[in-house]
């Protein structure tokens, strides 16, 4: 009753998040900054400079088109295949990286065996120095500031387009525009990943399963875009679609691992090392069979924010800005898996 509202339906107010145009060009310089940051550790070695380099080139990559909604396709089209190049570059690298880092703490373990695990790491680390060397020789992006600044062009094409001398109504046609896309990308995405699930299966089959890895992490990064434009529903699908990639990751760095120990185990001269070898083999084995038995007991998780991405966060992108306000809240819990792992 205060204030007279007695008996009348008041209309929520927008969220302090929704001027799009502010969000859209927030996310983007975030972007941008972030890969300003890790270049330099990127340039010198540095492992994590590398990591980091490679995740905030695909983010970059999944907001490219968002953002430059109003760019001209063909630069969109160019500047993404630099920045999928240069994904593709460090991604070989980075998992030989992981898997020196899984053999180094395993070789200080009680018992372990480490004249052939010594056999192991000098093998993947002669790969990993001939991939850093040709990306040395052959680097995909030569002059990052030329590229960022290439980047921020896009951004400011787009925002310019949509505000010149057009006013309110130019503006929320640009809004109306980058949500537009997004939408787009949640909703291919979403398919993208129910389809690798109903692929992988129950069964344990390693190149289904990295299909499922790759895209989980693409809808997560779209995600976070939707979640940064003013979607804080998007927040709870990101941490759900996190921890199952971080499993299933896990699960690929263990597969890859797997894969150097058997072929050291099948090496001529591997002589008395073979029986270590196998038996690390085996309790890697062991280890994937275990991690993929928790994805499948889990796995409803993805189809169920596969749903709450095409039944809530997707349309709510192209609701006017009143209405996107409402979709706020958290989401219905998720369901807990009952699917069982075969044996």
């Amino acid at each position: 009753m205060v204030g007279g509202t007695f008996g009348r339906r008041s209309r929520p107010a927008p969220h302090p998040s929704m001027n799009a145009t502010i969000s859209c060009d927030r996310l983007w310089r975030k972007r941008l900054n972030e890969l300003s940051l890790v270049w330099p550790d990127f340039v010198a070695g540095r492992t994590t400079g590398l990591h980091k380099t490679r995740v905030v080139s695909r983010r970059i990559r999944e907001a490219l088109p968002i953002v430059g909604v109003c760019a001209p396709p063909a630069k969109i089209r160019k500047l993404n295949r630099k920045l999928r190049e240069l994904t593709r570059y460090l991604g070989p690298i980075r998992e030989l990286d992981v898997e020196l880092g899984m053999l180094e703490d395993e070789s200080k373990a009680e018992g372990a065996p480490g004249r052939a695990l010594e056999m192991v790491r000098r093998d993947i680390a002669s790969q990993r120095q001939a991939l850093r060397h040709v990306l040395t020789e052959h680097a995909p992006i030569s002059d990052v500031k030329k590229l960022i600044k290439k980047l921020e062009r896009v951004g400011k094409r787009g925002e310019g387009r949509g505000k010149k001398g057009r006013g309110q109504g130019a503006e929320e046609t640009y809004d109306a525009q980058w949500r537009a896309v997004l939408a787009a990308r949640l909703m291919r995405r979403a398919k993208c990943l129910s389809t690798a699930v109903a692929e992988a299966g129950p069964l344990y089959a390693p190149e289904r399963i990295h299909g499922v890895r790759i895209a989980t992490k693409k809808l997560r990064y779209a995600l976070e875009i939707a979640q940064e434009s003013g979607l804080p529903r998007a927040t709870f699908l990101v941490r759900i679609l996190k921890r199952q990639q971080d499993r299933l990751g896990r699960l690929h760095d263990l597969q890859s691992l797997l894969k150097h120990v058997r072929e050291a185990e099948a090496a001529p001269g591997v002589g008395s090392r073979v029986n270590d070898l196998t038996a690390y083999a085996d309790e890697l084995e062991r280890e994937c069979r275990r991690l993929h038995a928790g994805f499948v007991e889990r796995r409803d998780e993805l189809a169920w924010c596969v749903k709450e991405v095409r039944q809530q966060l997707a349309p709510a992108l192209t609701l006017p800005s009143r209405r996107q306000a409402r979709v706020t809240t958290a989401p219905r819990p998720v369901p807990r898996g009952r699917v069982r792992a075969r044996s």
